[in-house]
């Protein structure tokens, strides 16, 4: 889809095979800001990330990303069970390192329509 098109819920084409908007590659469901670049650059000025998940918060609730939807089809679900860290050790760049790892697979999975479980926290 170019990119100053935008999804359009009558076209099917812009939605992914769970009926949402579609993201990345298939098409950009929220414009992005425009952003001052330096000349012939591409590159900003000032790069920063201040704001950025804020004004993404409220398309992703619409959209029902990180919703799990009990009412799906086993086939359908991804589920992860993450395991708390042992309570004898301290938590060292080794957590982070697994952590990073479920998220990534819990994204890819939600990015091809399956309906992600992924509780994470501890009872502590």
């Amino acid at each position: 889809m170019p990119d100053d098109q935008q999804p359009d819920a009558s076209n099917p084409s812009t939605h992914d095979p769970a009926g949402r908007p579609a993201h990345g590659a298939a098409g950009r469901a929220v414009p992005a800001a425009p952003v001052r670049t330096r000349p012939g650059t591409g590159v900003p000025d000032k790069p920063s990330l201040d704001g950025l998940e804020s004004r993404w918060t409220s398309s992703w609730a619409q959209w029902g990303t990180y919703s799990f939807d009990r009412s799906r089809p086993r086939a359908e679900v991804f589920s992860i069970d993450t395991p708390p860290p042992t309570v004898s050790g301290s938590l060292h760049v080794g957590h982070v390192f697994s952590y990073t790892q479920t998220d990534a697979v819990a994204r890819f999975q939600r990015m091809r329509g399956r309906t992600v479980f992924y509780p994470i926290g501890w009872d502590d």
